[in-house]
C-alpha cells in the first residue's frame, strides 16, 4: 500500500499514531517540519519546544518518568510486556546538536523506552557571490550533524543507537518506516537523516507505514548484525576501475555528485555514498572502495578558516578505517564541500573534472528516461487565480490509481525575489518503470522539461534565466501565461532566452501564448488556475484525443467538480481556441540597435541563474497583494490609520514630495543625483536643429565611468501636459496613490497623481497591441469598442502599424481618441509601461575632467503627417533643464573602448552627435600626453551639414590638431558645396592612410546607419589598394571585427513616409 503524500507528513501521521509522545524542536521558520501533527490521527502527547541550552531536559523527564515507578527503575523485560511505544523527536540538525546532552543523560538501554529522532537537515545560510552580492539560501546542514554525531561517539555507553542518512524521499520513506521500527524493537535508538528541502517537502507515492516486531534474539543482537540486512552502511557507484574515488554522506550532495559522474559517464572517478555513520564500520568502508582505488576524496565542509580546527569528524572517520589492520595505502584528500550554498550538477560536473582532463568541459548526458516526462512551473508564489497550485493540482491527479502514472512533485521557494517567486518540478513516471538512481533535482539539472509553463513572465525573468540552453531544448513546449501579443513577445523577452529559443528551434512550433487571467475574467466562476490546468491537458493529452474525449476526462477531475459538462465543454473550447503558437524566428537573436540619439549599446548582461535559489521552505508569508495593482489612499486627514501607517513605516510608505532629492530604490540599475552646471546650445538659435552640450556636477555622488560609456538619463514627461491630461481625465493631481514598485512588489512607494505621472509612467510613449484590447474593455460606446478590438487583432496589424509607427500615437492620443474607455486609475498604473532610461554616450573623459561628466545631445521634434507636434521625451526633458537642477541618471556599459595600448592608432568616425564618445576618446589621449605618456596617431573624421552651424567642438578639434593629440582630421559638409560630400569621401581621399593604420589600429563609426554600408566598401577598397584580394579584404574586416578593432555604435534615424489620406475610421469595419 502506498499513498501520496510528503516525507514529512508520512512521519509525522506515524509518529502521532506510534509514539507515546512526540517532541518538536524544529527551527524552520517557514513551513515547519510538525506542521500536520494538530489535525493527525493518534493518541501521542505533542511538545513543541524551543531549541536552546537545556531544550532537552523536558525529554529526559519525560522518559524518566516512564522508565522509573515508585518500585524503582523497570527492566527490560517489563518493558517490553508492556509494548512501551518510543518517543520520537522531530528535529532540524542544529536542534538535534542542541539535544545532545540530553540524550547521553537518558537512562540506560533497556529500562526505557527507545528514542527516534527524525532530522530534517535544512538550514539558512547567508551566501556571497563573485560580484559580492549577499543572499540567502537554504542548505543541508551536515556540519550539526557531524558534530553531534562525534558528541555521541565519545560516550559509546551513554548512549547506544544507529545514525542513518537518506539520499532521496522513498529511502528515507522506508528507513522511516521500516528499518528504523526494526532497530527501536530491538531497543535501541535511531537517528533518521534527510535533506529537509527536497526528500522531507517532495510529494510522491509513498510506502504506508505498518508496525515491525524484533525478532526473540534481537534485543541482544549487535546494532552493526541488526543494520547489515536492512540498510547498506556504504554504497559504491561507479567504474569498477576508477583510481580517484569521491566520499560523501547520502544527501543531496552525494546525489547530485552521482548524477554529474553518470551524465559525464566518468569511468576514472568513482563515489562512495556513506549512509550508516553510527555505528561506523571500517571494514564495511574498506570492502565498498573498488581495487583500482589510489585517491579518496573525502567531504569536508567549507568553512571560514576562523571556524575550521580540523576537517572534521566524517573526514577523520574515513581517515581512521584506513588505519585498520591490515591497512590500505590510499591518499586521502579533503573535498571541500561550500556550507553556504548547494552545489548543482554542474558544480560537482566541474569538479570531478578536476581529477581528469579528458572530462573537463565535457557535456551533461541527459539523465531522464525516455519513458518519462517532466514539467516545469515558473510563477508567483501567490495570485488572485491560484496558479501557482497549478503543480499541485495536476500532480494529485495522476496519483490516482487509474492513472497508472507514478508523480513526483518538488516546489522551491524564493520568498525575497519579485515578493515571492517559486518553481514547481514535476516528474512523471509509468508505474513500474520507475528508476531509483536518481533524484529529481539530478534529473531536471541534466534534462530539459517536456513542458516549461512560465506564468508571471514579467516578474519571473527579471530574477531567473528561466528560458535558457540549459532548460530547453528542441522538444519543449514553452507556454507563456501572460497578456502579450505575437508582437510583443520579442520586445519583452530577454535577449538571453530569445537566443536560447532561436537556438532551439528547428522549424518547430514550440512556444505558446495565452492570456489565463483574461479568459478568466470572461467567464463567471472560473480561475486563471483552471485555465492553466485545461491548458497543461491541451498539450500533454495526445493530439489524436479529440475535445470531447478530453472533456470526458476531465469531467472527474478535482478541479473541475463544479462545473457542469456544459461549462466544461465551453471553457476548454475557449482555451483551445485562445492558445496561440508561436513562430520563432531567427532575428530574435538579433542584438538590439539603437533609436535616434539613444545610443545604448549591446553589453554583455547580468548573468541569472537559470535554476531558482531556494531561500524559504514555502511561500512567503508577508506578501501583502498577490497581484500588484495601485490605488487611491484615503484622504490622510479624514483617516488616522493613513498617517500611522507614515509615521511607523516611513521606509514603506513615503510619500515623496521632495522626489527630486531622492534616489529611485524601485530602480534596478545603481543611480546617482547629479546637478546640472551648464546647459549650452551650439548650433545658432535661427537653425532648425537644437543640438547643445550639457555638464553636469558628480562631486560627492561616487560617479564613475570609463571612457566611451553611456549616461542613462531617467527622465521625466513635460509638467504642462501632463496635467494638461490630468484635467481632461479628471484625476486630481495632488491625490495620493499608493503603487507597487515595478522592480520589487514586495515594496510599495507613496506618489502625489502629478509625480506619478510626471516622473514614473509613459504617458506619452507608444502603446502596445495589448493596451488596445485593454481599452477595449472599458469602451461604452459600442463602435469604439469594436474599433480598438478590431486594430488589437491580427487583421488590424496595418492600422495599428500605421498609427504606432506614422502616426507615433500615444497613450494620451489613444485615451483623448477613444473618449468612452476610461480605465480607473488603478488600471492605467498597471498598462501603461513605466518611463525607461534613454542612454547617451559621455563626451567627456573623467580623467580629463575631474568630477564631471559631459553630454552632446540633438532636440527630437517632428511633425506627424497629420501636423501634430511630436518630441522626444527625454531630449526635450534634458533642454529645458537650468543650472542648478538635479538629474538622475546610471552609467551603461559600451562597446566603444580605447586600445589598452596607448599607441595604437585609432581612426573615429563620427556624424553628428556621433562625435561623442570621439570627445572623450580625445581628451583620454590629451591626459595620457599630460602625464608624460607616449600616444598614437589620431585620426578623425566628422560629417554634418554645415560647418558654420553644426562643427561641434570645433574650436576644441582644431586645437588638438594642432597641438598634435590628433594628428590628421577629415571634414565633411554635405550642404557647404554643390556637390554633397560625406564622411565615407573624405575617407576614399586617405585610402592608403586608413589601411595603414588599421595594421595595428582600431576603427570607430558612432552616428546613423546609413553610411556604414558605404563606409564598409571604402574599407574594404583601402584594403585592396594595398594589394589584397577583394576576398581577403573582406575577411581582413571580419578579423578587425572578431578583435573588437571594427566598432560600430550606429543608431537608427526615423524616417516617416506621407501620410495616407483617409481616416482611422475608413480602415475598420463599424
Amino acid at each position: 500500500m502506498s499513498q501520496f503524500t510528503s516525507l514529512h507528513s508520512l512521519i509525522e501521521s506515524d509518529a502521532k499514531k506510534s509514539s507515546s509522545a512526540v517532541f518538536v524542536y524544529d527551527s524552520t521558520p517557514s513551513n515547519p517540519f510538525g506542521a500536520s501533527l494538530e489535525t493527525a490521527k493518534g493518541d501521542a502527547e505533542v511538545f513543541t519546544m524551543q531549541t536552546r541550552p537545556g531544550a532537552g531536559s523536558a525529554l529526559v523527564g519525560f522518559v524518566e518518568s516512564v522508565a522509573f515507578s515508585s518500585k524503582g527503575a523497570q527492566t527490560a523485560h517489563q518493558i517490553q510486556e508492556d509494548d512501551e511505544p518510543p518517543v520520537t523527536l522531530l528535529a532540524s540538525t542544529s536542534s538535534l546538536l542542541a539535544l545532545v546532552p540530553a540524550l547521553l543523560s537518558l537512562p540506560a538501554k533497556g529500562v526505557r523506552p527507545p528514542v527516534i529522532a527524525h532530522v530534517s537537515a535544512q538550514a539558512s545560510a547567508i551566501n556571497e557571490d563573485d560580484q559580492g552580492s549577499v543572499s540567502l539560501e537554504q542548505v543541508p546542514d551536515l556540519q550539526s550533524l557531524f558534530e553531534a554525531t562525534e558528541a555521541l561517539d565519545s560516550a559509546p555507553e551513554s548512549w547506544q543507537g544507529a545514525v542513518v542518512l537518506s539520499e532521496s524521499t522513498k529511502e528515507a520513506a522506508q528507513v522511516a518506516t521500516s528499518v528504523a521500527k526494526q532497530v527501536l524493537a530491538a531497543g535501541y535508538d535511531f537517528v533518521n537523516v534527510f535533506d529537509g528541502l527536497t526528500a522531507g517537502r517532495q510529494l510522491t507515492n509513498l510506502p504506508t507505514p505498518s508496525a515491525a516486531t524484533a525478532s526473540p534474539s534481537s534485543d541482544a543482537a549487535d546494532l552493526s548484525t541488526i543494520l547489515a540486512p536492512l540498510v547498506p552502511a556504504f554504497e559504491y557507484f561507479g567504474s569498477s576501475t576508477a583510481q580517484n574515488v569521491l566520499v560523501i554522506p547520502a544527501s543531496t550532495y552525494s546525489a547530485s555528485a552521482k548524477a554529474a559522474l553518470a551524465a559525464l559517464a566518468a569511468k576514472e572517478v568513482g563515489l562512495v555514498v556513506v549512509r550508516v555513520v553510527k555505528p561506523w564500520s571500517a571494514e564495511q568502508f574498506l570492502a565498498a572502495l573498488p581495487s583500482s582505488t589510489k585517491t579518496l576524496h573525502v567531504y569536508t565542509p567549507q568553512l571560514p578558516e576562523t571556524e575550521l580546527s580540523n576537517n572534521g569528524h566524517f573526514y577523520n572517520s574515513v581517515l581512521s578505517a584506513l588505519l585498520t589492520p591490515p591497512g590500505f595505502k590510499l591518499k586521502v584528500r579533503a573535498l571541500p564541500v561550500p556550507t553556504a550554498s548547494v552545489p548543482s550538477v554542474p558544480s560537482w560536473a566541474e569538479t570531478i573534472g578536476a581529477f581528469s582532463p579528458s572530462l573537463q568541459g565535457k557535456d551533461l548526458n541527459p539523465l531522464l528516461p525516455e519513458s518519462a516526462k517532466l514539467a516545469v512551473f515558473w510563477n508567483l508564489d501567490s495570485t488572485s487565480g491560484a496558479s501557482e497550485l497549478v503543480p499541485v493540482r495536476l500532480a494529485e491527479a495522476f496519483a490516482a490509481p487509474a492513472a497508472g502514472v507514478t508523480p513526483t512533485l518538488q516546489v522551491n521557494y524564493d520568498n525575497f525575489r519579485q515578493g515571492g517567486l517559486q518553481k514547481a518540478s514535476l516528474l512523471l513516471e509509468t508505474n513500474g518503470k520507475e528508476q531509483k538512481d536518481f533524484t529529481l533535482a539530478s534529473l531536471s539539472a541534466t534534462s530539459a522539461p517536456s513542458l516549461l509553463f512560465l506564468s508571471a513572465p514579467a516578474a519571473v525573468l527579471k530574477s531567473y534565466a528561466a528560458i535558457s540552453p540549459s532548460t530547453i531544448s528542441a522538444d519543449t513546449r514553452i507556454v507563456i501565461a501572460a497578456n502579450w501579443t505575437t508582437e510583443e513577445i520579442v520586445e519583452k523577452l530577454p535577449l538571453e532566452a530569445r537566443k536560447a529559443l532561436v537556438s532551439v528551434a528547428k522549424g518547430k512550433k514550440n512556444v505558446f501564448l495565452i492570456d489565463v487571467d483574461k479568459l478568466a475574467g470572461e467567464h463567471a466562476g472560473v480561475q486563471a488556475g483552471q485555465v492553466s490546468e485545461l491548458v497543461f491537458w491541451s498539450l500533454y493529452l495526445p493530439a489524436t484525443i479529440s475535445p470531447k474525449e478530453i472533456v470526458s476526462l476531465l469531467a472527474g477531475n478535482p478541479s473541475f467538480k463544479d462545473w457542469d459538462h456544459a461549462k466544461l465543454v465551453e471553457i476548454n473550447s475557449v482555451v483551445r481556441n485562445a492558445l496561440v503558437q508561436v513562430e520563432v524566428v531567427a532575428t530574435w537573436a538579433d542584438e538590439p540597435m539603437a533609436v535616434d540619439g539613444d545610443v545604448s549599446t549591446v553589453t554583455t548582461p547580468v548573468v541569472l541563474p537559470s535554476n531558482l535559489v531556494p531561500t524559504a521552505a514555502g511561500p512567503n508569508p508577508d506578501r501583502t497583494f498577490p497581484d500588484p495593482v495601485g490605488g487611491i489612499v484615503g484622504l490622510p486627514k479624514k483617516s488616522w490609520h493613513d498617517v500611522a501607517h507614515r509615521l511607523m513605516y516611513p521606509e514603506a510608505f513615503s510619500l515623496n514630495e521632495t522626489y527630486e532629492e531622492k534616489l529611485r530604490p524601485d530602480l534596478p540599475e545603481k543611480t546617482y543625483l547629479i546637478e546640472v552646471t551648464e546647459n549650452r546650445r551650439l548650433t545658432p538659435n535661427t537653425y532648425d536643429r537644437n543640438v547643445f552640450h550639457l555638464e553636469f556636477n558628480t562631486a560627492g555622488t561616487g560617479l564613475k565611468y570609463a571612457v566611451g560609456e553611456a549616461l542613462g538619463v531617467h527622465g521625466w514627461n513635460d509638467e504642462e501636459e501632463v496635467r494638461e491630461f490630468l484635467d481632461w481625465y479628471g484625476l486630481d493631481p495632488e491625490a495620493v496613490v499608493t503603487v507597487p514598485s515595478h522592480a520589487d512588489s514586495t515594496r510599495v512607494e507613496q506618489r502625489t497623481v502629478f509625480q506619478l505621472f510626471q516622473q514614473n509612467l509613459d504617458l506619452f510613449g507608444k502603446p502596445g497591441k495589448s493596451f488596445y484590447e485593454t481599452l477595449s474593455k472599458y469602451a461604452t460606446d459600442k463602435r469604439q469598442e469594436r474599433a480598438l478590438r478590431f486594430i488589437a487583432c491580427p487583421d488590424g496589424h496595418a492600422t495599428f502599424k500605421k498609427m504606432s509607427e506614422v502616426e507615433m500615437v500615444t497613450y494620451a492620443d489613444l485615451l483623448r481618441q477613444f473618449p468612452s474607455a476610461k480605465p480607473k486609475l488603478e488600471d492605467l498604473i498597471r498598462e501603461i509601461e513605466e518611463i525607461k532610461p534613454r542612454h547617451y554616450s559621455i563626451s567627456s573623459a573623467q580623467n580629463f575632467v575631474g568630477d564631471q561628466v559631459h553630454l552632446l545631445i540633438v532636440s527630437v521634434e517632428w511633425n506627424s503627417p497629420a501636423g501634430k507636434p511630436r518630441f522626444g521625451q527625454c531630449t526635450r526633458y534634458l533642454a529645458g533643464l537650468k543650472a542648478g537642477q538635479k538629474v538622475m541618471v546610471s552609467v551603461k556599459p559600451s562597446v566603444m573602448k580605447l586600445p589598452v595600448n596607448d599607441t595604437a592608432p585609432i581612426i573615429m568616425a563620427g556624424l553628428g552627435t556621433g562625435a561623442a564618445p570621439f570627445r572623450a576618446f580625445i581628451q583620454e589621449r590629451a591626459w595620457q600626453k599630460a602625464q608624460g605618456r607616449e600616444i598614437g596617431p589620431a585620426l578623425y573624421y566628422f560629417g554634418s551639414r554645415h560647418r558654420s552651424k553644426e562643427y561641434l567642438y570645433g574650436e576644441e578639434i582644431e586645437a588638438y590638431l594642432t597641438e598634435g593629440i590628433l594628428t590628421h582630421t577629415g571634414l565633411a559638409f554635405s550642404r557647404d558645396t554643390n556637390k554633397k560630400v560625406y564622411i565615407q569621401d573624405k575617407m576614399n581621399e586617405d585610402s592608403d592612410l586608413l589601411a595603414q593604420s588599421l595594421e595595428q589600429g582600431t576603427f570607430y563609426l558612432c552616428g546613423p546607419t546609413w553610411p556604414v554600408g558605404d563606409i564598409y566598401e571604402t574599407l574594404v577598397k583601402a584594403f585592396t589598394a594595398r594589394g589584397r584580394t577583394l576576398e581577403a579584404a573582406q575577411a581582413h574586416i571580419e578579423e578587425l571585427k572578431e578583435e573588437e578593432r571594427y566598432v560600430l555604435e550606429v543608431y537608427v534615424s526615423f524616417f516617416f513616409p506621407q501620410f495616407a489620406k483617409f481616416q482611422i475610421t475608413d480602415l475598420i469595419p463599424l
